[in-house]
């Protein structure tokens, strides 16, 4: 990770050196801005599956070494029905830990990006810009503030007002490394697996397990507690056939909060202020049905960059909206019906489509 000699004037400070931060740092380099990321967890795991779709890797040139599976096919279980989904065009799998680790240098490969592996802990409006504290004892001003630190922000909270409770869902799950033999000989090639459980995840959501080069990643989020959703995803290991080979696996285990907005006038709200803009899962940008958001993390990020270098931030809720903000109003509209009674419709109504080659469905 590169990094150069501190100073105190920075254009803008970014808080989170994740997917959506490293992107909106990257597009910000690349024009010679001098630019601060704040993150203390690099390199690390994140509590998320690692797929992403082709569009991730197309637009923003991710290289074929770091995708870990090609994935053509979804095995879905729900209302009893097991079916085999093709995905069209294929999706990638890959280790968040790896990703964002290459995301982040990539980023402070220009001269003009520095990356503090420090926390912040405090931040305060000055007269121009803000002041931001962390836990090195370090104070540093910046002229305007992004918040990419998930969910829940601190920066959020602090310049805005934080998600609703109720739209925040739990996940947690388990990276285990595994032999590659293991994974070719347990696992079908190319191929993801979703189960719609219901005596699992009771108020939405879903299990997955996506293998990957060398390990697998199991995981549930749904709208309850963590310590629901763990019970919930050792029952499944327990007592279901496709659970059951993880029984034996030892991992690190992920907890985490993923926005999973029901209500589509969210989308309504500025992600943006006059020195100051959320990005990623800090402004709520992900797809509620599938729990989806790096492809929305990262075309967010460098969309916020751009709109600093158009020299209007303001122009950052124009540019989401118009790329991605039907896919976000889809999403919340449709949410609860998919996972309540309509849910029986929609499922045979994906399954149909998928047999018929137009639909590439959003798990």
């Amino acid at each position: 990770m590169v990094t150069t000699k501190l100073s105190n004037a920075f254009t803008v400070g970014i808080v989170g050196g994740g997917v959506a931060g490293s992107s909106c740092a990257q597009v910000l380099g690349a024009a010679g801005v001098r630019t601060l990321i704040f993150d203390h967890s690099h390199p690390r795991e994140k509590a998320c599956g690692g797929l992403i779709e082709e569009r991730v890797v197309d637009e923003f040139d991710i290289p074929e070494e770091l995708l870990e599976n090609e994935v053509r096919w979804c095995l879905a279980e729900r209302f009893r029905f097991r079916v085999k989904l093709a995905f069209k065009p294929s999706m990638f799998l890959v280790s968040r830990k790896d990703f964002d680790y290459y995301l982040i240098n990539r980023a402070t490969e220009n001269k003009s990006v520095t990356f503090l592996l420090e926390k912040v802990t405090s931040i305060a409006k000055a007269e121009e810009g803000w002041i931001l504290k962390t836990n090195k004892h370090r104070c540093v001003k910046v002229n305007v503030l992004i918040g990419a630190d998930g969910c829940p922000s601190l920066i959020r909270n602090l310049v805005f007002k934080p998600i609703d409770q109720g739209f925040l869902a739990a996940t947690f799950g388990y990276n285990l490394a595994c032999p590659t033999k293991f994974i070719e000989g347990a696992f079908p090639k190319n191929t993801i697996e979703v189960y719609y459980l219901q005596e699992c995840v009771r108020k939405g959501g879903y299990i997955w397990i996506f293998p990957k080069r060398n390990s697998v990643n199991i995981g549930i989020g749904g709208m309850d507690t963590v310590k629901r959703m763990k019970e919930s995803l050792e029952k499944f290991i327990m007592s279901h056939p496709a659970g059951r080979r993880f029984k034996l696996l030892k991992g690190n285990p992920f907890a985490h909060l993923v926005p999973a907005v029901w209500m589509v006038d969210f989308f309504d709200l500025p992600c943006v202020g006059k020195d100051w803009a959320l990005i990623g899962d800090a402004a709520g940008h992900v797809n509620s049905i599938a729990g989806a958001g790096i492809y929305y993390a990262m075309k967010g990020g460098a969309l916020c960059g751009q709109a600093i270098l158009d020299g209007d931030l303001s122009l950052f809720d124009k540019y989401w909206r118009k790329e991605y903000g039907e896919e976000l109003h889809y999403g919340a509209k449709n949410v609860l019906p998919f996972y309540g009674n309509l849910g029986l419709f929609l499922w045979l109504r994906y399954i149909f489509e998928n047999h018929l080659g137009r639909l590439n469905p959003s798990w």
